[in-house]
């Protein structure tokens, strides 16, 4: 809850949280970290585990606001995949330089052995839950 609280001051400070929900924050992310693919909204399903009608909803208000577009591919006209626009990625850049910036204010409180543990505890835990 700390950290949740963290990121959410530092994008107020930013004057971001009006303009972005996680799950647009989450979609922006995808869509920037895969620039040469065509990104469509069954991929955004899938990666997020995230049912269609949400996904539907979701896309359509981050279009609204102007962070992403929906084009046309050449060889389907049905199908629309998804492009950040100019807006959509300094939005990405400027939470992806708050998601940095917390986490280097958390690694000052942690030796490299520690990180290393706590990532293999973290580990284990996902294991046991898949």
């Amino acid at each position: 809850h700390l950290l949740k609280r963290r990121m959410e001051h530092s994008l107020t400070c930013c004057h971001i949280d009006d303009t972005v929900s996680r799950n647009n924050g989450w979609i922006l992310g995808y869509l920037a970290h895969h620039p040469d693919q065509n990104v469509f909204q069954k991929d955004i399903e899938n990666a997020f585990c995230v049912r269609r009608s949400t996904v539907s909803k979701v896309i359509r208000l981050m279009e609204t606001k102007g962070l992403i577009r929906r084009e046309s591919v050449p060889n389907d006209a049905r199908l629309k995949k998804l492009v950040l626009t100019p807006d959509g990625m300094e939005l990405h850049k400027a939470i992806e330089q708050q998601i940095i910036d917390t986490e280097n204010l958390l690694r000052q409180s942690i030796t490299d052995e520690e990180l290393e543990i706590f990532s293999r505890i973290m580990d284990k835990f996902r294991n046991a839950i898949e």
